[in-house]
């Protein structure tokens, strides 16, 4: 199982001064919605010429030209991509086709899709590299959310999967029991008082 860290920084250098400390832990490098639009997609070029050698996502949750998009995420140097699982198959198909002109890929994100499990089989069957079971940071914080609904959809869908929404040392274990591909841990390790211990911990904890 591969460790993606989510960057919700919100400048290049934040971004930068993050990456150089986890970069050595983590497979992935996302750069969070938030850091691309208040930074751009400069943001995914600095981090890629920075770190050649890591996978970079450039979490755009792309809802409406789904080729054009990605194709500008891509041109700025990232690998990877995300489109939303609510948006129109077409949306993501036209991704997908920027995607493969690229020899990149295309992750959907499901966050806010109510019949995940459906959505995740439509979504790979369209040339998704993996799926993200995703849930916010704003339904996190609403009372009663739990990791678990997110990594049963995992298991049941049976594509390649991504989880984001809580993971962290406590939960990790549970994520690739589950089978994910990929953990996502945010602010277990950007607001650890040091990212890089956090970012090793968790990469210790993956069998």
């Amino acid at each position: 199982m591969k460790l993606q860290v989510a960057m919700d920084v919100l400048t290049v250098e934040a971004a930068l001064d993050l990456a150089g400390k986890v970069a050595e832990y983590v497979d992935i490098i996302e750069l969070g919605t938030p850091l691309v639009k208040n930074a751009g997609l400069s943001a995914v070029t600095a981090v890629k010429t920075a770190h050649p050698d890591k996978i970079v996502f450039a979490d755009m949750k792309t809802m409406d030209a789904g080729e054009l998009e990605a194709e500008i995420a891509f041109a700025a140097g990232a690998d990877l991509v995300s489109v939303l699982g609510s948006a129109d198959d077409s949306t993501i198909a036209g991704a997908v086709k920027a995607a493969r002109a690229h020899n990149k890929g295309i992750v959907v994100d499901l966050i806010g899709v109510a019949d995940k499990v459906t959505r995740a089989k439509e979504a790979r069957a369209l040339g998704a590299r993996f799926i993200e079971f995703h849930a916010g940071l704003d339904e996190q914080a609403k009372p009663g959310y739990n990791l678990d609904v997110l990594l049963s959809a995992g298991e049941e869908a049976r594509v390649p999967f991504s989880v984001a929404g809580g993971v962290n040392l406590s939960t990790i274990e549970a994520v690739q029991r589950a089978g994910a591909d990929v953990a996502v841990v945010g602010g277990s390790i950007y607001s650890a008082d040091d990212p890089a211990v956090a970012a090793k911990e968790l990469k210790a904890a993956i069998i």
